[in-house]
């Protein structure tokens, strides 16, 4: 589980759900998910899906899924799930533990906002 920003206090009911999505992340139905959210995105779109960041070939077995919503978990909808290599999936949790006007704009606005600053780093990898 990831640790809470530096200075904030969770609740009860907030290290409860961390808790709860940390076990979810390391189930058989999150593995299944990760599977089928590939298997569904090579038959929509017919190519490998890529980092949304950096454009490097996501990899089931290496890379992550992050969650733009939590609304649907343990169901999530194809669109709730964005491909992100290790390291651009730390860096967006970076930005967004920074700072609290990220988590203002919501979850899924964030994530998009994020990404594109990422883009547009200097040191950005080539896929």
């Amino acid at each position: 589980m990831r640790a809470a920003r530096p200075g904030s206090r969770w609740s009860g009911g907030r290290v409860l759900r961390r808790h709860r999505y940390t076990a979810y992340l390391r189930s058989d139905a999150w593995f299944r998910r990760r599977e089928r959210w590939h298997a569904e995105y090579l038959e929509t779109t017919g190519t490998d899906p890529v980092c949304a960041v950096c454009g490097r070939a996501w990899r089931l077995d290496r890379d992550d899924l992050h969650h733009r919503s939590y609304n649907h978990l343990g169901d999530e909808h194809h669109w709730d799930l964005t491909p992100l290599c290790r390291a651009d999936h730390a860096a967006l949790h970076a930005l967004w533990d920074a700072c609290p006007s990220w988590r203002r704009l919501g979850r899924a606005q964030a994530t998009d906002g994020i990404i594109a600053i990422l883009r547009r780093r200097p040191e950005r990898r080539q896929p």
